[in-house]
């Protein structure tokens, strides 16, 4: 996509007044143009570090002490939903107090976790999907300014 991109930007699409969006670009994809490509770019994921969220804000910092770099805690890259997961696998298997699959997929039905990557969640029942928060952000100046957001947890509401 990035190649693609660059030749919308020199084709003039975003001075015309085109937005580019993309629903998996997160922090880390920022980079793989220079930023003034990406200027206006919208993307929609369940967290972006703009966020005004003490957890998020808090689970990002540990993250790059413990793993410095450029390669950010990010939800394009399914760290959150794994995060998420692991989570809510863990509240599951706390609730079955065993470890067997049915046990624990029954008990995972009606798993929630009140803090994460862009907030709480909780599992859909009989979905194996979860609820989450949204957020919608535009890329300025290199960087996502997030605005706007779900109000409440969005169900996947699954075919």
């Amino acid at each position: 996509m990035g190649p693609f991109i660059k030749q919308l930007y020199e084709a003039g699409f975003t001075k015309k007044g085109g937005r580019l969006s993309c629903v998996y670009y997160d922090e880390n994809t920022l980079n793989i143009n220079a930023a003034s490509e990406f200027e206006g770019l919208a993307s929609c994921l369940d967290y972006f570090r703009a966020i005004d969220d003490a957890f998020s804000a808090q689970l990002s910092a540990e993250y790059e002490k413990r793993f410095p770099g450029t390669v950010l805690f990010t939800a394009g890259s399914a760290a959150t939903g794994m995060y998420r997961g692991l989570k809510l696998w863990e509240v599951a298997v706390k609730k079955a107090k065993k470890v067997d699959r049915e046990t624990v997929a029954a008990a995972l039905d009606s798993a929630r976790i009140d803090q994460g990557p862009g907030g709480p969640a909780e599992m859909v029942p009989g979905k194996r999907h979860c609820k989450m928060n949204m957020y919608i952000a535009v890329a300025k100046s290199g960087k996502y300014e997030v605005v706007g957001r779900s109000k409440g947890l969005v169900d996947p509401k699954e075919c």
